[in-house]
């Protein structure tokens, strides 16, 4: 004689099943995003250390009325890094590369830099970067532009991101980025 079984209600099972899941898919979601808002910070800063770089080498001794070569850089800097959303840009400096592309080592010379004074200006022709001890050492009216002795110029980002969500101990990281590019010559003859 054939038993007929009755259904079994398993509602309760898939229930726990999603209970004990949906948590950890949170968390994962949750995670990834921000890692997600630190890549995009990080390629924001890196663009900003190019154009700086790009600007610098175009600029290289611009130096006219109270605007200079720096001041271009910084403003390109600035600009570029108006995206930062959940990150802030520490310092900039702005340094004659040596024969590897790195900083030189003081007393060397040859390295401006700038620090963030709370308040940058994106979309102004100022910028929010105040020269840190108040000079700099490598004056754009010094930098050589004619071949075949040309500079080659530096632009190092700092900044600082911060977590997102706080969900996470995340520590706040600090990251550097680097561009550097030879000056361009002076193809007018107007050095």
């Amino acid at each position: 004689m054939l038993m007929k079984r009755t259904p079994r209600k398993e509602s309760g099972a898939s229930l726990v099943e999603v209970g004990l899941l949906l948590p950890l898919l949170i968390l994962l979601a949750i995670g990834l995003s921000e890692i997600g808002f630190l890549v995009v910070d990080y390629m924001t800063v890196t663009n900003a250390a190019r154009e700086g770089a790009r600007t610098g080498a175009a600029a290289a001794n611009y130096d006219i009325g109270s605007t200079d070569a720096d001041d271009l850089i910084l403003n390109a800097v600035e600009e570029a890094a108006c995206n930062l959303s959940f990150g802030s840009l520490d310092t900039v400096t702005v340094y004659r590369a040596d024969a590897t592309g790195q900083i030189p080592v003081p007393p060397a010379g040859g390295v401006n830099e700038y620090v963030n004074n709370g308040s940058l200006l994106c979309g102004s022709s100022s910028h929010g970067l105040s020269a840190a001890g108040g000079c700099c050492p490598w004056a754009p009216s010094t930098r050589d532009r004619v071949p075949p002795g040309l500079d080659v110029l530096g632009v190092e980002v700092v900044f600082t991101h911060e977590s997102v969500t706080g969900i996470f101990p995340l520590p706040t990281v600090t990251w550097t980025e680097n561009a550097v590019m030879q000056i361009e010559p002076d193809t007018r003859g107007t050095q």
